[in-house]
Order: C-alpha cells, then sequence, then structure tokens
C-alpha cells in the first residue's frame, strides 16, 4: 500500500493547513465551541458524558485501523501502548474523577471534538498500519530515544499538574483557586505545557508525518488555552504573579 503515501502526505498537509487559522481565531478570542471560554453554541451535554464521547475516537480510532492492518511492527506497538496509556486515562478514569455537578459541553463542542479525534487518529493509524517501514535498529535511534524522554516527562507533568490542580479544588470545596505549588510556581498551565511536550515526544519517537501534524494541533488547541487561563488568573487573583509564564518559563 506504499503507492498510497503520497495520499497520506496530501491528506496531511489538508489538515495541517487548518491549525494555523484555528490557532489565530482563538487566539483573537472567537470562540463558538467553547474550548477557551464561555459556554458555546449549541444545547449543553452532561459534562461526563460529554467528555467520553469526544475523547472515545481518539481511544479507538488509532489501534483499531492499525491492529486492522495486520502490520504490527515493534514502533507500532508501543506507539500504541503509549497512546492508550494517555487517552486510557483521559478517558476512561479522569471523567470520574473530576465533580461535574451541573457542568455541560455545549454540543457543537462535542462535535468538533470528535471529528478531530477522527482525523488525527485515522491518519496517525493509517500510516502506522499501512506505510510505516521502521529499520530494526529504529529503537536505538537518538530520535526515539529522545521522543520517549519528552513524551514521559510531558506526560508525568501533565499528570502530576491535573491531580494537583484537582485536589486544590477538592480543598477549597469546589471554588476557583490560584494554583501553587511545584511548576505552578513558574507556569501558570503545566498542564497543558506537559501535553504538549508529551505530542512532540511521540511525533519524534515515531517520525511520522501525521504524528508532527497532530502535534502542531495540539499547540494550536492547547497555547491559546494556556493564555486565556492565565489571562483569567490574573483577574481573579490580586496577588498573582503578573510575571509568571503561561507555557515555557521564562519566555512565552
Amino acid at each position: 500500500m506504499h503507492e498510497l503515501l503520497p495520499s497520506l502526505n496530501l491528506a496531511t498537509w489538508i489538515w495541517i493547513a487548518f491549525a494555523p487559522p484555528a490557532f489565530i481565531l482563538l487566539m483573537v478570542g472567537w470562540d463558538p465551541v467553547g474550548r477557551v471560554g464561555g459556554g458555546g453554541l449549541g444545547v449543553g451535554v452532561e459534562g461526563r458524558l460529554a467528555w467520553i464521547l469526544m475523547e472515545l475516537p481518539a481511544l479507538a480510532t488509532f489501534p483499531l485501523i492499525y491492529f486492522l492492518s495486520g502490520n504490527l511492527h515493534l514502533v507500532g506497538n508501543v506507539a500504541v501502548v503509549l497512546w492508550l496509556a494517555h487517552y486510557g486515562h483521559r478517558t476512561l478514569v479522569w471523567p470520574w474523577l473530576v465533580p461535574k455537578k451541573g457542568a455541560t459541553v455545549s454540543i457543537t463542542m462535542v462535535a468538533m471534538a470528535l471529528f478531530f479525534n477522527v482525523i488525527t487518529g485515522g491518519l496517525i493509524g493509517w500510516f502506522m498500519g499501512y506505510h510505516a517501514d521502521y529499520g530494526v535498529d529504529w529503537p536505538a535511534d537518538p530520535r526515539f530515544l529522545a521522543g520517549l524522554v519528552l513524551m514521559f516527562a510531558g506526560a508525568a507533568l501533565n499528570v502530576w499538574a491535573d491531580y494537583r490542580l484537582l485536589d486544590m479544588r477538592k480543598a477549597s470545596g469546589g471554588q476557583r483557586v490560584m494554583p501553587r505549588g511545584g511548576a505552578f510556581e513558574v507556569l501558570a498551565c503545566p498542564n497543558l505545557a506537559g501535553e504538549i511536550l508529551e505530542w512532540i515526544g511521540f511525533a519524534l519517537l515515531t517520525w511520522a508525518f501525521p504524528a508532527l501534524a497532530f502535534a502542531i494541533w495540539t499547540v494550536a488547541n492547547l497555547a491559546p488555552r494556556a493564555f486565556w487561563r492565565r489571562n483569567q488568573y490574573r483577574e481573579s487573583f490580586a496577588d498573582y504573579p503578573k510575571g509568571r509564564a503561561a507555557l515555557i518559563p521564562k519566555l512565552l
């Protein structure tokens, strides 16, 4: 099926082309789905159900396409395990830990997230199942090893920050809190920074064009959210450090 690789590359380029406009629109505050603030357009879906519906396609699409291809290989197996670890927690564990009483997500947000996750998982699964051709020495390649380190470091930061914030909110009785401790002393959103780092690492270890597209989209989606949250903290807490970075210490 290598003759179809140009089609995959074209589809990936088209998908990447939508990321910069999305980033710009989110940065200027255009937010019809409620990604960075507000309720979004359309009826509200119960928060826990919405989260599971949004993330389930991500959990399933890439592994399903990869396994159905029959082209199983070491790098693909590692990539699937890492993918399932992230999205298994995100889809099946995290929604039950976060208090969702009365919370809703707009139906437009649910639909857009579902579409995004199907496209992303489909492109990565298409590559891994039908086009991946790694040499036997790829697991020793510096790109693979560096990608693993980045992905584990990013995942650790992401999970730590999420649970730190969850614990602080529970201790406050569900009230809005100013995050403190650890990476929160230098970043407004270490959870988002960690997730960006995670998928950059995934793109590096797989050296796959669709994985790079996913990393680019992750930045386009999460960077505006980080800036929005930092602005929200500044407005909500008079003592919030004015110089605290959103995503990159001392820089951004």
